[in-house]
């Protein structure tokens, strides 16, 4: 986000890994990687001549069991990952990745008016009680948004990331033995955020921006407003959510699923559900009824969030509804969720201020929305 550049991409990770100077040395350049559970995204974008042009991208799907270790999942993402670098021989050897899930908080909160200085000194005695990991276990960060008055007193708007130790080393670990240098650890969230900041046009900012990324196994939510983002939560209904409700459903296995989801998403409308009857294709309706009970938990999660974010002011509103990630194409969810939410919902596209010649095809392109804005960070741009 503008002006937000210090908040997580600049982790101490002097307790994590000795060698941690070397970690923000170099050029500018960074290569976006999104390690997803299902597959991993890279990103690529370079300035040439005062305009961005995207120079690489993948969308590498993970080959892994269903039930496999973590370790198992670690190294299938090292060697799929390596092996790309390899192939497109890239020069650039500086990451930006991101967490999210149970491994990362976010909190906005209050605090009394510090310098920044002097909150990051006494960081951690002001951030543990609202965080509910133990604060030993964790990395921390800050941005300092605004100053404000409440209750007379001035107090600084904050926003307070934890992430856990074991989750930053985890993704460092990954890159590292690909052959790349991490350089920056975001939150998915506020990586869409720089893809917003490209993508929505100055005269469609009426009302704030709610993102859907709906990845495999984690949906993160955020909702951006004037380009700041002010809600962030992760809601484990997910792509791997619907997925499961239709194995239970009409009693397939994991692949069958996926594939008859992916072939049949939802049907909504009577001449749809009439034309499935008349070919019998009795699986079609009993899929997207299967999907539409999951459906029904994930709006009920907006919902909350809406209402959350509503409740702060009476000059706030959801101006438009954006899906992101590996489910945002599935067939009919868009117009479910309009039909729902009553808000007009989109598919993203991370690209689209760049040249239409990328290349990049469009079933792809809501995939790699962190991995764009990923990308779009530049190395030590914070300092």
């Amino acid at each position: 986000m503008a002006g937000l550049k210090e908040r997580l991409q600049n982790i101490d990770f002097k307790g994590l890994r000795d060698k941690a100077l070397v970690l923000f040395m170099g050029p500018q350049d960074v290569l976006g990687v999104d390690i997803g559970s299902w597959a991993i995204k890279v990103v690529h974008i370079k300035n040439e001549g005062g305009k961005p042009k995207l120079k690489a991208w993948a969308h590498l799907t993970v080959d892994v069991k269903a039930d496999a270790s973590a370790d198992e999942r670690k190294q299938a993402a090292v060697n799929t990952l390596r092996a790309f670098l390899i192939q497109k021989g890239l020069s650039v050897k500086h990451a930006a990745t991101a967490i999210s899930g149970n491994s990362v908080i976010v909190r906005y909160v209050k605090f009394p008016l510090l310098t920044k200085s002097e909150l990051g000194a006494t960081l951690a005695t002001e951030a543990e009680p609202f965080i509910p990991f133990d604060i030993k276990d964790v990395q921390l960060s800050f941005h300092i948004l605004q100053e404000v008055m409440e209750e007379g007193q001035k107090k600084m708007e904050t926003v307070l990331v934890a992430a856990k130790k074991d989750a930053i080393q985890s993704r460092v670990e990954v890159l590292e033995a690909a052959g790349l240098r991490p350089a920056i650890i975001d939150v998915d969230s506020f990586a869409l955020e720089g893809v917003h900041e490209r993508v929505i046009d100055s005269a469609e900012k009426a009302g704030s921006t709610l993102y859907l990324n709906i990845g495999n196994a984690v949906t993160n939510l955020s909702i951006v407003d004037a380009g700041v983002t002010r809600v962030v939560r992760d809601i484990f209904i997910s792509g791997n959510t619907f997925t499961k409700a239709v194995m239970k459903a009409l009693q397939y296995d994991f692949a069958k699923a996926e594939e008859a989801k992916k072939a049949h998403g939802l049907i909504l409308d009577a001449e749809e559900k009439e034309k499935a009857l008349q070919e019998g294709n009795r699986d079609a309706l009993a899929v997207s009824q299967a999907i539409s009970a999951a459906a029904k938990d994930l709006v009920g999660e907006v919902h909350r969030s809406v209402d959350f974010y509503l409740s702060q002011g009476p000059e706030r509103s959801i101006g438009r509804i954006v899906l992101s990630g590996g489910t945002a194409r599935m067939r009919n969810l868009g117009k479910h969720l309009t039909a729902e939410l009553k808000v007009p919902v989109s598919i993203l596209d991370p690209l689209a201020f760049l040249s239409p010649d990328h290349g990049v095809p469009a079933e792809v392109l809501p995939s790699l929305g962190v991995a764009v804005g990923l990308a779009l960070r530049r190395n030590r741009d914070w300092a």
